[in-house]
């Protein structure tokens, strides 16, 4: 919301601490866009983004006394999603590798399960990044954000995103290395 309309971010995030569902209520309404598209981008699947914003939004009600307001509440709720989502994708893995769960057969088994092996390779190559390091990727090459607005929500400088951005994928094409051949 632009400023100078309604309460600020923080000062609605004060309120949900208090345990006010009307600001909670203004702060879904604000942030929900946000939060369902990361999700979707990152879940692929609007059901599951669906979910996925649900339990985000959860999690800041009952986070919202914990909060503080030393960075933008979009950041914050940028990084709760994508640490959600990441979190949300790895337990799906873990039902399909062990069985737990019936799908139906791709068209494509062979090439299927190779999208979906390197998919879990750069999934687990990302969460092994240093946290700044990987919501710099996400960020930039996920969500799209430029430089200057990946620094704005880090809350640091476009030099240092630049050097965040490089070492990671440095990291990345090391890690990757037998999936990039």
């Amino acid at each position: 919301m632009e400023e100078g309309f309604g309460p600020s971010d923080s000062q609605l995030m004060e309120e949900t601490a208090r345990g006010d569902r009307e600001a909670f209520a203004s702060l879904i309404g604000r942030h929900q866009r946000l939060v369902l598209s990361i999700a979707a981008r990152y879940l692929g699947d609007r059901d599951e983004a669906e979910d996925a914003a649900q339990e985000v939004f959860i999690r800041l009600w009952h986070g919202a006394r914990r909060y503080r307001p030393s960075s933008a509440l979009e950041a914050y709720l940028r990084t709760l999603t994508v640490n959600f989502c990441l979190d949300m994708k790895r337990k799906r893995r873990f039902v399909l590798l062990s069985g737990e769960e019936d799908r139906p057969g791709p068209s494509n088994p062979q090439g299927d399960a190779l999208r979906e092996e390197r998919r879990g390779a750069i999934d687990r190559a990302l969460q092994l990044l240093p946290p700044a390091q990987r919501m710099a990727v996400v960020l930039f090459h996920m969500e799209g954000l430029n430089i200057g607005e990946v620094a704005r929500l880090m809350e640091t400088s476009p030099k240092a995103v630049e050097s965040l951005l490089s070492r990671a994928r440095a990291a990345l094409r090391e890690r990757l290395d037998g999936y990039l051949r």
